[in-house]
């Protein structure tokens, strides 16, 4: 008899042991039902083109679907998104750049294969321990698939990543907070989990409970839920989805359920009419879309529950002031926090789309104004640094140019100032990293050799050594 052959395993092709998850609880598992989606959900270009067939949204003309097919488009990330989501395109130009598909993605294919480094800080398959919260990648797909998704190298299988077993994560975290009381490690405790993917929500409500209880059986205080359903397919969030969410809060009613959405521009919050203009109420107020408005309403009246969006800013999505400070105001009068804006990550394909930091961080400056206290949020860079918030630039002094020297030439470039506001490293957190302007950089390695402190850096010294370069250039030749 020939060897039997080895089979490769691709991201989520791993056992989960579902049946181990469920053991003795075919009560409480019978309890949770179900609902059969039809999302119409459209997956690389031929099936968009039977969609076209059966009178679907058209979004793409004839030659575009064409030059998407010369550029190979697919190779990169598939075209994809719900039937509901391409009807909301058709009336949003925004909401149309956000997931469709360009040919000049392929142009220039530079970035990051694996973003920030994560799989160095991936101990077991399918979890990330950076802080004292774990990300756990739980599912490989989205109801739709963000041209600009920095997880897009997870999406189509092209890194090492894989989906999450619950019991190797259980295990993982009761072992690490046994180190911690017994004082086996200086790391913090994890008290919370973020699931990701993908997105959670495309999960079915009974695999979505084999994580939240497994992760509250380990002792989480806080389990969020990264999720942009609210805006691909909010009908999602309908009786049974809500009715294990409320068994499962049942169960244990210490534990906040952090949804984390992604409301990327006002048109998918909205009611627009037909030509994408908004519908205002009596006080010049903007009227919502009913099915966001209704699944949001429905999360709120739950008192375990609260909601954070955070979203990058993409070219010829939300580059603009206008729309970022409607966001805002929207986002917070449904209840909703303002998280972070983030800068697009340097993933494999990023130019298409990034805008470069100091147009981002100018555009999201200038949202802030006229917002309240409540509505503001963040600019941030999630870096393998960690969250990197960009607090403020200098205006370029021309006129020092060629005056004192290097550091004149610095300060004539303008300056730039980050913050490290959430970092794994605990002597670190909120040091600065202070760098001469570059208006063509999309990502922090446009600063690298631009930086003039370095809070990243562990030692003293080393944090000053490129100041002291620009100040004192003959002692540091000399050492």
């Amino acid at each position: 008899m020939p060897p039997a052959k080895s089979r490769t395993l691709i991201a989520g092709s791993r056992p989960k042991k579902k049946a181990v998850s469920r053991q003795h609880k075919s009560n409480l598992y019978g309890q949770i039902r179900e609902t059969k989606f039809r999302r119409y959900i459209q997956h690389d270009l031929a099936q968009y083109q039977a969609y076209l067939d059966d009178g679907g949204a058209a979004i793409y003309s004839a030659d575009e679907l064409n030059a998407l097919a010369d550029a190979g488009i697919s190779d990169r990330l598939p075209p994809r998104a719900t039937g509901y989501y391409l009807d909301l395109a058709k009336r949003s130009e925004a909401v149309r750049n956000l997931i469709k598909a360009r040919p000049e993605e392929t142009d220039d294919l530079s970035g990051e294969s694996d973003p920030s480094n994560q799989l160095s800080y991936s101990p077991i398959p399918g979890l990330l321990h950076k802080y004292e919260l774990v990300l756990l990648y739980v599912v490989r797909t989205c109801s739709a698939w963000c041209r600009y998704c920095y997880r897009s190298d997870f999406l189509t299988g092209k890194t090492e990543k894989d989906t999450a077993s619950i019991h190797e994560i259980v295990d993982y975290i009761t072992g690490h907070n046994k180190k911690v009381d017994a004082g086996l490690t200086s790391r913090p405790k994890i008290r919370e989990a973020l699931l990701s993917g993908g997105d959670p929500m495309v999960l079915s409500n009974r695999n979505l409970f084999d994580y939240l209880n497994g992760l509250a059986e380990a002792g989480l205080d806080v389990i969020r839920i990264g999720t942009k359903e609210l805006a691909f397919f909010p009908e999602r969030f309908d009786e049974n989805f809500f009715a294990m969410l409320d068994l499962f809060h049942e169960l244990h009613p210490q534990v906040l359920v952090s949804f984390m959405v992604h409301f990327t521009h006002p048109d998918e919050v909205l009611l627009l009419d037909e030509d994408g203009g908004y519908f205002h109420d009596e006080h010049g107020r903007p009227l919502r879309n009913p099915k966001v408005a209704k699944a949001v309403s429905q999360l709120r009246a739950r008192s375990f529950v609260n909601l954070e969006n955070q979203t990058p800013i993409i070219d010829s999505v939300n580059d603009d002031v206008d729309d970022l400070r409607l966001l805002q105001r929207e986002m917070k009068r449904m209840g909703i926090n303002n998280h972070y804006f983030f800068q697009c990550r340097e993933i494999e394909g990023h130019r298409a789309f990034a805008v470069p930091v100091e147009e981002a961080f100018a555009l999201h400056r200038e949202s802030q104004h006229a917002l309240s206290g409540i509505e503001r949020s963040r600019f941030a860079l999630s870096t393998e640094a960690g969250k990197m918030e960009v607090v403020g630039m200098t205006d370029p002094q021309p006129q020092l140019r060629g005056l004192m020297g290097p550091l004149g030439e610095a300060l004539a470039d303008g300056l730039i100032i980050f913050r490290l506001h959430r970092t794994p490293y605990q002597d670190r957190q909120g040091d600065l990293v202070i760098a001469r302007r570059n208006p063509q950089a999309l990502w922090i390695s446009g600063y690298e050799d631009r930086i003039l402190f370095d809070g990243r850096k562990q030692v003293a010294d080393e944090q000053i050594a490129p100041l002291l370069a620009l100040v004192q250039p003959e002692l540091v030749a000399a050492e």
